[in-house]
């Protein structure tokens, strides 16, 4: 038979029971609180966050992620996963980012990489998706925790840097005057492409081509004509390179330097016979240019075909060449294999 308690035992028991029941409330009230508090510092974040369970079902989110990325209230999010959500989130983007949960589900830890998204104002921005799965004290996973930084603008910002920086190298391969490579360029190529057709075996062509008589064409038509004869025989000389590895340079002055392969030799004195024509049909008039009466060009050129790789034997061949059509009578091509 129970003793039973008498009215003191009683008395301290309801004390106790209600002290607990006190101690649970206040507990109960403190977890409240910092709920509360946790959702708010969330809420007060610009970048998006989510927190999805194992089953990929949306258990929290932020204002930014609810408002920003899916343009709805946050009600209709939680208990939602991915699939849904077709009205602001496409099957064919949920799938994608299904995927991606699953690789970090199956692959425990942090997970981060760039997407686009199609925010709730209907821009494509790019974000910074940081990831990481959220475990139990036995490392059980229970979901996953995600937050979005909109690197948009730094992705824009490095386009035009890369653009920026292609145009400084452009021009700091560029003859500003006619558009044309410039004698940098031609000195990395040059060696470039001769280990080019040592390697496939095909004939090298150097060609310096120099305007006849320039300096007397400046000092009877001025610098400004003398300048825009240059910008014509350049643009006159590119029309005849089609291939992307025809190259033509500014070396200096009225000088120019021309590099392309060919087949055989006769193609590669065709080519700069046709130039010299072309130019010579320009019909520029310079009456102090000996017996032609009009801006003219003369030409050497060294036809490699041989397994040669001395750049200053090629360049010095080309040079004596251009020197003796020069000293044949101007408008001339001479050219040697070598």
């Amino acid at each position: 038979m129970t003793d039973k308690l008498s009215y003191e035992e009683l008395e301290k028991k309801v004390e106790y029971l209600e002290m607990k029941a006190n101690l649970v409330d206040t507990l109960q009230n403190k977890v409240n609180s910092d709920k509360l508090f946790l959702q708010k510092m969330l809420d007060t974040m610009p970048n998006p966050v989510f927190y999805k369970d194992i089953h990929g079902v949306y258990q929290n989110c932020n204002d930014s992620f609810s408002k920003t990325i899916l343009g709805i209230p946050k009600e209709e999010i939680i208990g939602k996963s991915l699939f849904d959500l077709p009205y602001v989130i496409p099957p064919e983007l949920a799938k994608l980012y299904h995927i991606k949960d699953q690789v970090l589900f199956d692959n425990p830890g942090t997970q981060v990489y760039e997407g686009k998204v199609k925010c709730a104002d209907v821009r494509t921005r790019t974000f910074l998706f940081n990831k990481a799965t959220v475990v139990d004290e036995s490392n059980k996973v229970l979901g996953i925790v995600g937050i979005m930084l909109d690197i948009t603008e730094l992705k824009e910002n490095e386009i035009k840097l890369d653009e920026k920086n292609k145009e400084l190298e452009t021009l700091s391969y560029t003859d500003p005057l006619t558009g044309v490579l410039n004698r940098r360029k031609f000195d990395e190529l040059f060696i470039e492409r001769i280990k080019i057709s040592m390697r496939y075996k095909y004939i090298l062509n150097f060609a310096i081509i120099d305007v006849d008589n320039f300096k007397l064409y400046n000092d009877s038509y001025g610098h400004y004509e003398g300048d825009n004869v240059l910008r014509s025989i350049s643009n006159t000389i590119n029309q005849r390179l089609l291939r992307p590895d025809d190259y033509l340079f500014r070396l200096g002055g009225e000088e120019f330097g021309l590099l392309y392969h060919t087949s055989d030799e006769h193609s590669s004195l065709q080519l700069i016979e046709k130039i010299r024509a072309d130019v010579e049909n320009l019909n520029i008039e310079h009456l102090n240019n000996d017996k032609f009466n009009k801006v003219t060009i003369s030409i050497g050129i060294a036809i490699v075909n041989n397994l040669i790789d001395d750049t200053k034997y090629i360049y010095e061949k080309a040079d004596s060449l251009l020197y003796q059509a020069k000293k044949a009578g101007r408008n001339k091509v001479f050219g040697e294999v070598i």
